[in-house]
Parts: structure tokens; C-alpha cells; sequence
């Protein structure tokens, strides 16, 4: 479930939504305010599942999304081309997931993910 947080609290390497889409803050710059206006956060951020980046500009005292995120493990129980069915080794449900191409994963082998509202991304083999 998304929380809420003010654009002027966001830091660097949080993670909020835009456009319904996870970013990971790289950057943040607030603006002193003006006679007529309010002060103003402008963040830079990068998407976590397409890499894209994003700019964005806020008022300070508005409301963004901040997605949850859970870290996990997961075992390889079988790969077929760049798709793994991957068991959770908490709740031991399977799930199919994209993996990285630069990723040497094979049956049996231990991998790190994220969930990031309901959707999963690929860190690395644990260590």
C-alpha cells in the first residue's frame, strides 16, 4: 500500500510515484519562495523498471506517493529463455520473473528481488 509523503521531504534515494510508475530520487532542488508563490521542489528521478528519467516540479507542501517496497529472496526453479519461475522463500509461492540479461542464474540458484507494487524486479544471485 503507497504511503504519503511531501514533496518537500523527499531525499535522495527514496523511491515515489509518477505517472503511476516507481522512480528512484536521484536528485532534489527546492527554490526559496516568491512574493506571489509558494516554494517549489524540483526532483530528478529514475525510473527503476525502464530506466527512463523523469523531472519533476512541486510545491513544496504537496502530497506525492511513495511506493512500498520488499525485499526478498527467491529460488530458480526452472528457466525458459530470459523468463525464470522463481519460488519465494517466505511464503514458497512461484512467480515467473524477467531476468537480467548480465545475470548468470541457473535452476536451483538463490536470487535477490524487489516487489514493488506487485511488480518485481531482479537484483542479483545472493551472496
Amino acid at each position: 500500500m503507497p504511503k504519503q509523503i511531501e514533496a518537500g521531504k523527499v531525499r535522495e534515494g527514496t523511491y515515489v510515484l509518477i505517472d503511476d510508475e516507481a522512480y528512484e530520487v536521484r536528485s532534489v532542488s527546492k527554490s526559496s519562495p516568491g512574493k506571489h508563490g509558494s516554494a517549489k521542489a524540483k526532483i530528478k528521478a529514475k525510473g527503476v523498471f525502464d530506466g527512463k528519467n523523469k523531472h519533476v516540479t512541486k510545491p513544496v507542501d504537496s502530497m506525492m506517493m511513495s511506493p512500498e517496497i520488499n525485499k526478498k529472496v527467491g529460488q530458480v526453479v526452472s528457466i525458459e529463455g530470459g523468463i525464470a519461475q522463481v519460488m519465494d522463500m517466505d511464503t514458497y509461492e512461484t512467480e515467473e520473473m524477467e531476468l537480467p540479461d548480465d545475470l548468470n542464474a541457473g535452476e536451483g540458484d538463490e536470487i535477490e528481488f524487489k516487489e514493488i507494487e506487485d511488480r518485481k524486479l531482479v537484483l542479483g544471485l545472493k551472496e
